[in-house]
């Protein structure tokens, strides 16, 4: 008989969810609104881990040499792709950082902020001049991708911007064809188009004559010089060696583009763990509010099941079963719902935090979700668990005539 009493106490758990729909409905928009909160969180922590291992892998340097005053600029432009464009005189510098013990290679790279106008060009975008020479950031994944060089009317774009290989991309009058599309990487590259340097000085030639405005770059100038050391590790001491022999230059390392995006991080956070915590508190004291009140309506119940074999044990497990079942169901709603609320206002969070993004694996995804249903499930659990240890105690008899 009393291997009987499972099937009809996970029966007994699912019908008393809809004893009461309307208090039941309460609690499960409390642990709803825990979840998706949670994770919303979670999915943001680790986009936005994974955008910046990507972005800097594809970055491919140790060190960023600008404009002294173009700190901000850079950053922003790096993870948020909004575009950029700040000038510095190109050939001594070059040399000189060259010259530096410990640094592999160095490459210039000239920043254009096209316009917004269809006239003169394919929408707000940041271009990217490379030298061919001696990049080391965009010629590996052409080699590895594309197999081959741009042509002279080629471009090489990010995974945002929008268009099919062959499609033109006017800039400042200029027509050239779109050759290949970049893997994303949640950082600005995505927004951003790359061609070779040569290439931006014709466009900045032809200008005068085909673009509503001119583009005006000094001549011999570029906007940042990649760096490239033999051993990251000596990063710190390479850009302290860089900003001692260079004037009017600042140098960013890329740790300090992974703590400024932490700190970026850390602020949202700073706003959203302390909103999680007051909801979860809600959410537990819902629950035991709820359970205490069916505890007290289903003691009779419970002392019939006792009275007829059940023990003390199985005559609570539907308590529960059914707490574990009501915090799963919120949970999961939570986690489709959060989801969705986040995909709809991700970008307005990215922006305003400054923060890149791309979505981890779809595994990393699932475990994610997984881990917040479980935990919603264990909340629900632990939070019956005073009620239903509490009606355990009761002797049959106490339990059917409890008022």
């Amino acid at each position: 008989m009393r291997s009987s009493l499972a099937p009809g106490l996970v029966r007994l758990a699912a019908r008393n969810l809809l004893r009461n729909p309307g208090r039941t409905l309460a609690v499960l928009l409390g642990v709803m609104v825990v979840a998706g909160t949670a994770f919303a969180g979670g999915l943001i922590g680790r986009g936005v881990s994974h955008a910046v291992t990507r972005g800097l892998d594809r970055l491919g340097a140790d060190l960023m040499v600008v404009p002294e005053g173009a700190v901000e600029q850079t950053h922003t432009a790096l993870v948020m792709g909004l575009p950029a464009a700040f000038y510095m005189e190109g050939e001594e510098a070059l040399a000189e950082i060259r010259s530096i013990e410990g640094v592999e290679a160095a490459s210039p790279q000239i920043f254009v902020e096209t316009l917004a106008s269809s006239a003169c060009c394919t929408g707000h975008l940041m271009l990217v001049g490379y030298d061919p020479a001696t990049d080391f950031t965009v010629k590996p994944w052409l080699r590895h991708e594309l197999g081959r060089e741009l042509a002279p009317d080629e471009v090489l774009v990010g995974n945002h911007i929008l268009g099919l290989t062959g499609d033109p991309l006017l800039f400042y009058g200029s027509t050239f064809r779109l050759a290949a599309r970049l893997d994303p990487t949640g950082m600005g590259m995505d927004e951003t188009v790359f061609l070779p340097a040569e290439a931006v000085w014709e466009i900045a030639a032809r200008s005068h004559e085909l673009a509503t405005e001119p583009l005006e770059i000094p001549q011999g100038h570029v906007s940042a010089i990649l760096v490239a050391l033999d051993d990251p590790a000596d990063a710190p001491a390479v850009a302290e060696e860089i900003a001692q022999r260079l004037d009017g230059v600042a140098v960013i390392t890329a740790g300090q583009i992974a703590r400024g995006v932490a700190d970026d991080l850390g602020a949202l956070m700073a706003g959203l763990v302390p909103i999680t915590l007051a909801l979860l508190v809600i959410a537990l004291l819902l629950f035991l509010i709820l359970f205490f009140a069916i505890a007290q309506e289903r003691s009779r119940e419970i002392g019939l099941l006792r009275a007829m074999g059940a023990t003390a044990g199985q005559s609570v497990r539907a308590l529960l079963l059914e707490a574990a079942l009501l915090g799963a169901l919120g949970g999961t709603a939570g986690v489709v719902g959060g989801g969705a609320v986040y995909a709809l206002f991700k970008e307005a969070i990215m922006v305003s935090y400054t923060l890149p993004f791309l979505y981890p694996p779809p595994g990393e995804q699932m475990l994610l979700a997984a881990g917040v249903v479980l935990l919603c499930a264990a909340g629900g659990v632990l939070a019956a668990a005073g009620p239903a240890l509490r009606l355990a105690r009761l002797e049959p008899h106490e339990a059917i005539f409890a008022r």
